[in-house]
């Protein structure tokens, strides 16, 4: 039952785009692995839970069924359908893709105050790393890892890329430095030599090492999830 765990799903207030929050709050908690396979999502228990009326999440369990990690069956309500080891392979192996075409395209068009800027941002995650963990750690090192990976994202021109990548990036956890061992030390080794390679116009290391980057990621992630079943 839904209600079982008030840890997996945060209690909601009324206010604008609710619906929106409300679907990003069970799509977390079906991607954390919260909700196992088949695990059915009552409106009632859901509603309770995060403290609004039913309405809104019936829209919300109906937008993530669009989205495939929720199935909703004629008469019998909703289920959850979280991603296999598969769909997140496919996943990361797309946004790897993307990913490495803008960090080449980023390459040729960055300028010294960019790459004076992802120095930054990357000398701050540094000194936060160092922090003990905790509070609000997590959130701040992957507010500062999405800002990073942003910054290289906008710098080319043309935005179809980053919308398509956009898209593939609501089937990722937001708490991966948190839960995935390796994720953060990953970071850490990786980041400066995209960043260096930016520097240097090396468009095809940029490349590279991005999707290297994502790739090493969806193996974390992996072996993260397994060890959850």
């Amino acid at each position: 039952m839904a209600g079982t765990d008030s840890a997996r799903l945060k209690r909601m207030h009324n206010r604008p785009k609710l619906s929106d929050e409300i679907i990003e709050n069970l799509r977390q908690a079906i991607l954390s692995g919260s909700y196992s396979r088949g695990a059915k999502l009552g409106l009632e228990e859901l509603a309770e839970e995060l403290g609004v009326s039913i309405m809104p999440v019936r829209e919300a369990l109906i937008a993530l069924a669009n989205e495939g990690l929720v199935v909703a069956e004629p008469r019998r309500g909703f289920r959850a359908s979280p991603l296999l080891q598969q769909d997140l392979d496919d996943i990361f192996e797309i946004q790897a893709h993307l990913a490495g075409i803008l960090a080449a395209r980023a390459a040729e068009a960055a300028t010294a105050e960019d790459v004076a800027t992802l120095r930054e941002i990357h000398r701050r995650f540094e000194e936060l790393s160092r922090e003990p963990a905790g509070g609000t750690r997590s959130a701040a090192l992957g507010e500062l890892n999405t800002g990073f990976h942003r910054y290289i994202n906008k710098l080319p021109p043309g935005d179809r890329v980053r919308w398509f990548l956009r898209l593939t990036n609501r089937f990722v956890r937001q708490d991966l430095f948190e839960s995935v061992p390796g994720m953060l030390e990953g970071a850490l080794r990786d980041h400066p030599p995209i960043i260096e390679a930016i520097a240097a116009r090396d468009s095809a290391r940029a490349r590279r090492l991005m999707e290297e980057h994502f790739a090493q990621g969806a193996s974390l992630l992996g072996c993260a999830l397994a060890g959850r079943h």
